[in-house]
């Protein structure tokens, strides 16, 4: 193959030409507009001040330009209002964990026991119960059988061949 039949292979990023970012990719352009909105209200609030004009520009690059910075970039993928706002509504229901009354404790403790006991009656229900029951025959025979196994086992010697035959 020769120079000239050579095809050069560009991998495109994802983020190019993406919809709704501004700066080839890099600003969102919500966050642009909420940072220059913000950026004007400080900007006003600042030539409201009574201060000298140098101490104005002081003032601007001290503490506008780092917000409205940080207002383009937004906080982990978030815009800057929207951080703000969960922030707000997490201050406002959050809960502060105490020591619990005493009601509560033996309120958690009766809620407990009944849920011990469900889940017990639940898991005879499963299983079937112990083997006793009238319909069960099947079931029961085969736990006498493992019961006489079990008992010859644990003399040290094998079922007797009566007792082989019978199981």
């Amino acid at each position: 193959m020769s120079d000239k039949e050579r095809v050069d292979i560009y991998t495109i990023p994802p983020n190019f030409a993406e919809s709704g970012k501004w700066f080839s990719g890099r600003i969102d352009a919500g966050n642009a507009v909420e940072a220059a909105i913000l950026s004007l209200f400080l900007v006003r609030l600042l030539l409201e001040l009574p201060i000298d004009g140098e101490m104005k520009i002081y003032a601007g690059v001290i503490f506008i330009l780092p917000v409205t910075i940080f207002a383009v970039i937004g906080v982990q993928g978030e815009r800057l209002t929207l951080f703000l706002f969960h922030v707000l509504c997490f201050l406002k229901r959050r809960r502060v964990l105490t020591k619990p009354s005493g009601k509560y404790q033996l309120e958690r403790k009766r809620r407990i026991e009944r849920r011990n006991r469900r889940m017990k009656k639940r898991m005879l229900r499963k299983k079937g119960g112990n083997g006793d029951k009238p319909g069960n025959q099947r079931t029961g025979s085969k736990i006498k059988r493992g019961e006489k196994r079990r008992k010859a086992n644990a003399k040290g010697g094998k079922a007797s061949p009566a007792e082989a035959e019978e199981s």
